[in-house]
């Protein structure tokens, strides 16, 4: 059962590398180990170089810059598929050392799996998903493993996680809550040795031991300050939002499931604390959905222990039958998670995220160099492919750009395309690389609406910013007013503003003439790229007969 849960974890976690962070984390573990030391400002962005930054996931950086220049991009993504093997295995142990049979744990582990597959991102919180349950565990089991041993145990896991990821700090208020419920027990039965003494030394060592890292108590302030900035209106991060039943439907089954399930069988106060507290977690912040599950056996385990068919001294366990059939159940949901589009077995970066063309028509036509804006999707890949000749205009680093976010949504919220131009001219903009926004619904100042514009129309107008590049992920302006003219002539398209199907639309209807044009600017997209989805589509949509 353990050879099997790494093998389904193995494949669970070799999928394409596509997260907008995965960038700035290579190219911060890089410069660290170029500059043998970690950064204390910030060096990647012309818009906040030189604000302070407290990189806490510099250990784990280091490690993926470490395993880039050794084996490229397919050696990062075996790399997370060992982690998440690893998690399957550690789970599966949870539950084994709970009391469940093997085949029974083997399940949990891998359902647990399948409700935290949404946060296997290549990214520091990995480690956090298995620090935190390993110290949650010895914390419940301290008189097991002995007092100075457990002590050790947590203290280092709580020094590495520090330097992995701060999110590791999460752990001591949990201890904290699981310390409060074992002395409200306690002092209700007065059975067992009293938890105190043994519960706040392993809490003050789990406290304490994250201060050995290159920042020492600063790092303490970055959950506050990620506490301040996801409660402002113009930090656009959705890991930070409430995820509802629709968005993560395993999350409210296994709450709603495991709730049933305490109740019938579970009269440890502890377990119940742990599960409520990482519930509420996960319904706070979506981020935290993998951490439950991560937490998730240790809180429920013992309970479906006490089933008769899931035990691992009932009769079930002891046939073979029962064990064929759970591995093949636990090799479907991993099917169906491979299944899932993005999930297929690849070892490399998602071809489909990144705007890897973009940025090389951008270097083909000596614009390497032109100050450029970037979509906050963006920053990281242009941190990772470009610096140091290059820096990123923005990234999802929020608490290093809160400032510009800030006026950014003061200008979208105020609908001032000239504020727009004038923060683009203080940094000397020249070159735009946008992403495919939703488009905008427009209204007259009576509250009629207009209709709906693209991004690209409503704040690069076409008077001052040319098209010169598009395809499905990404595209590329030009200022007019500093761009050489040739190329401008050369490479502006026309009419065509691929996110702005509406307008476009709407001119046809009102302009025959204009269609033409529309047409020449398609026919020459489909001539450079056959398969550009997003022009074949505007080319069904536009320029069908009716």
């Amino acid at each position: 059962m353990l050879a099997v849960a790494a093998a389904l974890g193995l494949l669970a976690g070799s999928f394409a590398i596509a997260n907008t962070s995965i960038g700035w984390h290579l190219a911060s573990g890089h410069w660290v180990l170029e500059h043998h030391a970690v950064p204390r400002s910030d060096p990647f962005s012309t818009t906040a170089e030189g604000t302070p930054w407290v990189d806490h996931e510099w250990g784990f950086q280091v490690m993926l810059a470490a395993a880039e220049r050794l084996g490229g991009a397919p050696l990062l993504v075996l790399a997370r598929a060992v982690l998440v093997a690893a998690l399957a295995v550690m789970l599966l142990v949870f539950g084994f050392r709970s009391g469940l049979s093997p085949p029974a744990a083997l399940l949990v582990a891998v359902l647990c799996l399948y409700g935290a597959r949404i946060r296997f991102f290549l990214r520091p919180e990995l480690a956090t998903l298995l620090i935190a349950p390993l110290v949650v565990w010895i914390f419940l089991h301290r008189r097991e493993h002995g007092g100075r041993g457990g002590l050790l145990a947590i203290g280092a896991l709580m020094a590495a996680g520090a330097n992995l990821h701060a999110g590791i700090l999460v752990v001591p208020p949990l201890l904290a809550g699981l310390l409060a419920a074992e002395l409200l027990q306690w002092r209700w039965t007065r059975r067992g040795p009293q938890p105190l003494g043994s519960g706040a030394l392993a809490l003050a060592v789990a406290a304490v031991t994250p201060v050995l890292n290159p920042y020492g108590w600063r790092l303490y302030g970055v959950p506050i300050e990620i506490a301040r900035l996801v409660g402002l209106p113009h930090i656009p991060n959705p890991e930070w939002i409430s995820p509802s039943f629709l968005d993560v439907p395993p999350l409210y089954v296994a709450i709603a499931g495991g709730l049933v399930l305490l109740a019938l069988a579970e009269r440890r106060a502890a377990r119940w604390a742990l599960f409520v507290i990482a519930a509420a977690l996960a319904l706070r912040y979506v981020r935290n959905v993998g951490l439950f599950f991560a937490l998730l056996p240790i809180a429920v385990a013992p309970a479906l222990a006490s089933l008769p068919a899931l035990g691992r001294d009932g009769v079930a366990a002891r046939r073979p039958l029962w064990r064929v059939a759970a591995v093949a159940l636990a090799v479907l949901v991993v099917a169906s998670m491979v299944a899932e589009p993005g999930r297929a077995p690849a070892f490399g970066f998602s071809d489909r995220f990144y705007p890897v063309q973009a940025l090389a028509f951008i270097e083909r036509q000596g614009l390497a160099a032109a100050p450029l804006y970037n979509d906050v999707r963006f920053g990281g890949f242009l941190i990772r492919h470009a610096y140091p000749q290059r820096r990123a205009f923005l990234d999802d680093r929020n608490e290093i750009h809160e400032p510009l976010l800030a006026e950014i949504h003061a200008i979208l919220g105020s609908s001032d395309p000239r504020a727009w131009q004038a923060m683009l001219d203080r940094y000397g903009v020249e070159v735009a690389l946008l992403r495919y926004n939703p488009p905008f619904t427009v209204l007259r100042p009576d509250g009629r609406t207009v209709g709906r514009r693209g991004f690209s129309a409503l704040w690069f107008p076409d008077e001052r910013w040319a098209l010169v590049y598009w395809d499905d992920i990404a595209m590329v302006l030009v200022d007019r007013a500093t761009t050489d003219p040739n190329l401008v002539e050369r490479s502006a398209y026309r009419v065509i503003r691929p996110d702005d199907a509406d307008e476009l639309r709407a001119r046809i209807a009102a302009d025959p003439a204009f269609a033409s044009l529309a047409a020449a600017d398609l026919a020459r997209k489909l001539a450079e790229q056959p398969d550009c989805e997003r022009a074949l589509a505007l080319s069904e949509q536009l320029l069908a007969s009716p």
